[in-house]
C-alpha cells in the first residue's frame, strides 16, 4: 500500500510539467527579443553607413567647388545641368563652365551608384536647409552654395545638407 508520501510525490509532478512549459515560454521571448535587436541594429547600422557615404560624397563635391573657384565665382555650380564627362579626360582642358557640368554629372553618377534612391543638388541658397528631393527648393539668393543629398532610408535621416563658401 502506498504511503502518504508517495501520493504527495506523485501529484506534484504535473507542477514540475508546468514549470518547465513557463521556463520554456519566457526563454522564447527573450530570445524573440534578441533577435529583434539583432535586426534594429543591422537596420541602424545600415543607415548610418548611407549617412556617412552621404557626408563624404557633399564633401567631395564641395571639394570639386573648391577647386574650381572661376567657376563658382562664375556662378557655374548653381543648379548645374548634367552632360558630359569628356571634360575629365580632356587633355587640352577645358572651361570652369564645362569642369561645372563635368563635376555635377559625376557626383550624380556617385551619389545614384552608393546610395538607394539617391539624388543630389548644388545651388545658391539662403536657406540651405529646406527642401525635398523633389523641390529643393533653391532660391538663389546669397553667396552660399549649398550642397544637398537625399536618399531613400527605412530608418529615417534620409537628408544631408552642406555649405559651401570657397
Amino acid at each position: 500500500m502506498p504511503s502518504g508520501r508517495s501520493r504527495r510525490v506523485r501529484r506534484a509532478l504535473g507542477y514540475a510539467l508546468l514549470e518547465a512549459l513557463v521556463a520554456v515560454v519566457v526563454a522564447s521571448v527573450g530570445f524573440i527579443g534578441a533577435a529583434r535587436m539583432q535586426t534594429l541594429g543591422m537596420k541602424m547600422n545600415s543607415s548610418a553607413q548611407y549617412r556617412q557615404k552621404a557626408v563624404l560624397l557633399t564633401y567631395q563635391m564641395s571639394d570639386r567647388v573648391r577647386a574650381n573657384r572661376a567657376g563658382f565665382g562664375a556662378g557655374s555650380y548653381n543648379n548645374p545641368a548634367i552632360g558630359s564627362k569628356t571634360c575629365l579626360s580632356d587633355v587640352a582642358g577645358c572651361t570652369p563652365a564645362q569642369m561645372a557640368v563635368a563635376d555635377m554629372t559625376e557626383w550624380s553618377d556617385d551619389i545614384a551608384g552608393q546610395l538607394p534612391g539617391g539624388t543630389g543638388v548644388v545651388c545658391v541658397d539662403s536657406t540651405p536647409s529646406d527642401g525635398t528631393a523633389v523641390a529643393p527648393a533653391c532660391d538663389g539668393i546669397g553667396n552660399v552654395l549649398a550642397v544637398k543629398v537625399w536618399w531613400s532610408d527605412s530608418v529615417g535621416g534620409s537628408r544631408f545638407v552642406s555649405v559651401v563658401r570657397p
